[in-house]
């Protein structure tokens, strides 16, 4: 018996998030709609007109071939239909103009500025208004007068829309793939004068109903005195509203493996589910009954999945728990299998964007782990004490999530939670208890004794949950940091984890085999990458905003060179506690730093042996047989003859022009670094592209990295 036959839905879910995967690495229109649908149909009129006495058992994988042939193009199409940089009206195709559009999403406050999502719906053109479509980022001061913007509402603006560049250093956080993977390509900065709101109806009344009754409910925690990091941890637990907390607290809840507590997610969903339950059990003494609770839970799940703004872990609890309780309601018990493969595949079919966002990643994972491996760990430790089996189950739930999510996490963030298994046995019960707590105190609202009573003790347990995450982050040696590993590292971690299983319940000797082989290829990856430091250096460029900053790195060691002209960092010891510089510095294996301000003077600078490779006088930096030159006030004539340098820097926004630099320097490439503005490394950039020179702007393009 085929043993893949009980999950029909599992065996078609890895061809389409195939064709989700290959539409955004090739990016390229295969089938049009039409021939996709009239290749559906022909594929399974054939199928359906071959009798079976005809088609010969040995030849049954040709149908499962054509039916994952059609699972992947559906999933490419999908995909490529969603991008709506694909169609003919997409906004980004013409220049600044008067804009309609539409905020789609709940805006982000910071001071006096707002950030927000908006859907393009209208641009003016040559005296007339066309329909477009595409999503764009407004970051924009809040007006003088008026309320600010809120979801749903419609803006006429005057914008200059530019496309979202990377401009991001190494390692660190690439925020133009990160918008990319959303939909969003362009982003525009207005003025509070830019902009002003106009009185259309919102396309989705729902959506805005649910903010609307979140912000109600925000209002009644700060009524009742509901402070601080308690207003904010209870706001992400209760209502996924994440605004106000700190990076500080964001830090210690990663560190100790609790992030998942700070965002609604399938257990939040889970216990409002067991909430409603208990809550409507007595319409289960009828049969008419169940049916009009199981529409009800469908209800409220999915209400409050909109409420707390449709995260994707929402999503796939939901998703999960409406495929089981329409099951129930046909006395059917599905498969969990497969109710998590329909779940993703409703869910991709609905915003194939998701295929690319971590959360989402993460969620799945930790579900598949723990239906998975939950039950042979827990099985290891079997005991008839109440007590130690709650306490083995937290730990078996725990264990099982953490080995399906490590390697993505590890890809991801860098860093592994030592005490995640501490960490969940005391979270775990002490959070569901804040929901449960945080529900009572926002269905008493204002009542005067339950409300003050109940929120009382929510920020108590609030307090407590604070002081515990803050109690483990200071264990020693709380988390593993600085670990970096690559995608084929990341997909050999995986493949080792599902032959480890399988050796382990099957007790196959060729999977024992295969495992070995992967964990000596993974290890071999490891120690090239090792070796591969010996014999590389490289000079960096980075991009920090009003400040020059370069270094040069070579095996284990690395010289920091910096410069401020403008407010910035006082001095090198908080240059190098930039968060971006210690992920660099660890990805790359740097024990040893030094840093040098790069003032006017002519010193050479004199390090121990160790550094003495590279030398740097005055504006010339020399590493080997390496030259750079570094422009700061002006171009030094004064050279009797051309001279050659490798690249050329342009640093303190200097009065110069790259045809006069061309005269005195005889260059490979110019670097125009973060200490100018961006307007002016534009200009230089364009003058460059004129010329012919090869030019690259860190504040525009990102850190400049060069292989010495």
């Amino acid at each position: 018996m085929n043993p893949w036959r009980p999950y029909p839905l599992l065996r078609i879910v890895p061809s389409f998030i195939a064709g989700l995967l290959a539409e955004r690495l090739f990016d390229v229109r295969l089938f049009q709609p039409y021939g996709l649908i009239a290749s559906i149909l022909l594929v399974l009129l054939v199928i359906n007109l071959i009798p079976r006495k005809l088609m010969s058992y040995r030849w049954r994988w040709c149908i499962g071939l054509a039916i994952h042939c059609c699972v992947f193009i559906v999933g490419y199409e999908l995909n490529w239909l969603r991008e709506d940089k694909h169609r003919a009206n997409y906004f980004g195709r013409y220049g600044n103009c008067l804009a309609i559009v539409e905020i789609t999403e709940p805006v982000s406050q910071k001071g006096r500025f707002f950030k927000a999502v908006a859907e393009v719906k209208f641009l003016h053109l040559k005296d007339k208004w066309i329909s477009v479509r595409g999503q764009t980022m407004l970051i924009s001061e809040h007006p003088k007068s008026g309320r600010p913007a809120e979801f749903g509402d419609y803006l006429l603006v005057r914008a200059d829309f530019r496309p979202i560049t990377d401009n991001s250093n190494p390692h660190a956080f690439n925020y133009s793939r990160y918008m990319a993977g959303k939909g969003i390509r362009f982003q525009a900065f207005l003025g509070s004068g830019d902009w002003t709101m106009i009185p259309l109806r919102t396309t989705n009344p729902i959506r805005k109903f649910a903010f609307l009754l979140r912000d109600r409910l925000l209002d009644i925690l700060r009524k009742n005195r509901i402070e601080g990091r308690e207003f904010a941890v209870s706001a992400a637990l209760l209502l996924g509203y994440v605004e106000e907390i700190d990076r500080e607290l964001r830090q210690e809840y990663s560190a100790t493996g609790a992030l998942h507590i700070l965002s609604v997610s399938g257990m939040h969903v889970g216990i409002i589910y067991i909430f409603l339950e208990v809550l409507l059990g007595f319409l289960n003494r009828k049969r008419w009954g169940r049916m009009v609770k199981a529409l009800m839970l469908l209800f409220f799940i999915w209400f409050y999945a909109f409420l707390t703004g449709l995260s994707p872990s929402v999503l796939r609890a939901a998703a999960m728990l409406s495929f089981l309780l329409m099951g129930k309601s046909f006395n059917r018990s599905p498969d969990m299998y497969n109710v998590l493969s329909a779940s993703l595949i409703f869910i991709l079919a609905f915003d194939p964007f998701l295929i690319e966002d971590i959360g989402f990643q993460l969620s799945y994972l930790a579900v598949i782990g723990i239906v998975v491996l939950y039950k042979p760990i827990y099985n290891l430790y079997i005991t008839s004490n109440w007590f130690p089996d709650k306490i083995w189950s937290i730990v078996a739930v725990s264990i099982a999530a953490q080995l399906a999510t490590s390697p993505i996490s590890l890809f991801s963030f860098h860093q592994f939670p030592n005490y995640f298994i501490l960490t969940n046995i005391l979270v775990v019960p002490l959070s569901s208890l804040i929901i449960y707590t945080g529900i009572l105190t926002l269905l008493a609202g204002s009542l005067p004794l339950i409300s003050l009573v109940a929120a009382k003790l929510l920020g108590c347990l609030v307090w407590f949950l604070n002081a515990v995450i803050h109690f483990i982050d200071n264990l020693p040696c709380s988390a593993t940091k600085g670990i970096y590993i690559g995608v084929h590292e990341m997909l050999l971690l995986y493949l080792i984890l599902i032959l480890a299983f399988f050796w382990l319940t099957l007790k196959h000797k060729s999977l024992l085999f295969f495992l070995i082989v992967s964990l000596i290829i993974l290890n071999s990856s490891f120690l090239y990458r090792k070796l591969n430091r010996l014999h590389s250096s490289k000079f960096t460029v980075y991009n920090v905003r009003n400040t020059a900053l370069f270094d040069v790195r070579f095996q284990d060691k690395s010289l920091l060179m910096y410069r401020v002209d403008k407010v910035g960092f006082a001095n090198a010891s908080s240059l190098a506690g930039i968060e971006m510089l210690q992920n660099n510095r660890q990805a790359n294996g740097i024990k040893h730093l030094r840093s040098f301000w790069l003032g006017n003077g002519k010193r050479i600078i004199t390090e121990e042996a160790a550094f003495n490779q590279l030398r740097v006088h005055g504006n010339f930096i020399q590493f080997r047989d390496k030259r750079v030159a570094v422009v700061r006030e002006k171009v030094p004539l004064q050279l009797k003859a051309v001279m050659k340098v490798d690249f050329i820097i342009l640093s303190a926004n200097p009065n110069v022009k790259l045809e006069a630099i061309r005269k005195v320097f005889q260059m490979k490439e110019i670097i125009i670094d973060a200490s100018n503005p961006a307007w002016k490394s534009l200009q230089w950039v364009k003058e460059a592209d004129s010329i012919g020179v090869s030019c690259h702007a860190v504040n525009l393009s990102g850190a400049c990295e060069i292989e010495l």
